[in-house]
């Protein structure tokens, strides 16, 4: 049974190196997912937010998005680590892109109404871990406030 769970990990393994789209849409869901957990609590708008970030940046096709996003909800329970998340971003993504990302985890955030202090405090944390200025930080959140 073990062994089944790691094959299923590995075979399940984002591969942002091939530089699929894909791939990267699957990371970034993976990571907006987190965000709009953070708060104990995944409602639909939040997921619809999720769905609408990653169809504004991504050439994907809107049923493989909505796909990758039903997936990325589905798999949040049973992701031990982020990490392997956060090094493809850091290996693969411009500061424009991680700009963007931090941008998009805002939007989802926010998507509820309600702006979480643990929303706030995840998304802070995973502006450290990809290396994003905290002035950028910033600027991400007021953007989307103002919006």
């Amino acid at each position: 049974m073990f062994n089944q769970w790691i094959n299923r990990i590995i075979a399940e393994k984002p591969d942002v190196e091939s530089g699929s789209s894909a791939d990267v849409e699957r990371v970034s869901a993976a990571l907006l997912v987190e965000i709009a957990r953070a708060d104990h609590q995944l409602d639909d708008a939040e997921t619809a937010s999720i769905s609408a970030a990653l169809k504004q940046s991504s050439s994907l096709p809107d049923a493989e998005i909505d796909t990758i996003v039903n997936n990325a909800v589905v798999d949040a329970d049973s992701t031990l680590s982020l990490h392997e998340h956060i090094r493809l971003v850091n290996e693969h993504f411009d500061r424009e892109n991680k700009l963007l990302l931090i941008e998009q985890m805002w939007r989802v955030a926010a998507a509820d109404g309600n702006l979480d202090r643990y929303e706030d405090y995840t998304i802070r944390k995973f502006s450290e871990l990809i290396y994003v200025r905290h002035s950028e930080f910033i600027k991400a959140k007021l953007r989307v406030l103002e919006s």
